[in-house]
């Protein structure tokens, strides 16, 4: 039989990871996963499509649509690798810089606000708790 405080654990989980994810693409104009893909190009220079698909831990089909739009809008270029022209690379544009710039500020203060009344010492027990959570869930994790 399921216990009570774990589904109402679960389902508030869910609504609270729901309106962070809300209230960030709110704040900064940008849904999370292409926050998450820019980030890490800002982060780790160019890199392939392979590599980018492992370090998120998205579906390669996914992470191709995504990039499609980041092209589209001018923010990332692909082209081939230059050694295996099997691999398709990825890098931030001089707009893509720009952007990662500006929506960072944008991010940090949604943090502060959102987390600002938050003690370290809560936020640490929330994230210890959750990344146990994670490692049951997720034994890749």
């Amino acid at each position: 039989m399921i216990d009570s405080h774990h589904l109402r654990f679960m389902q508030q989980l869910g609504r609270s990871y729901r309106a962070l994810v809300a209230g960030f693409e709110a704040r900064t104009g940008l849904s999370m996963a292409r926050w998450r893909i820019l980030v890490l190009l800002d982060a780790g220079g160019e890199l392939s499509q392979k590599v980018l698909a492992r370090e998120l831990g998205i579906d390669p089909a996914a992470l191709t649509r995504q990039l499609k739009a980041l092209e589209r809008d001018g923010w990332v270029e692909r082209h081939n690798d230059l050694l295996d022209a099997r691999l398709t690379n990825v890098a931030l544009t001089s707009a893509g810089q720009q952007l990662v710039v500006a929506t960072r500020e944008r991010r940090n203060d949604y943090i502060e606000e959102a987390l600002g009344g938050v003690s370290a010492v809560e936020l640490d027990a929330l994230s210890d708790m959750l990344m146990k959570l994670e490692g049951r869930l997720n034994p890749r994790a």
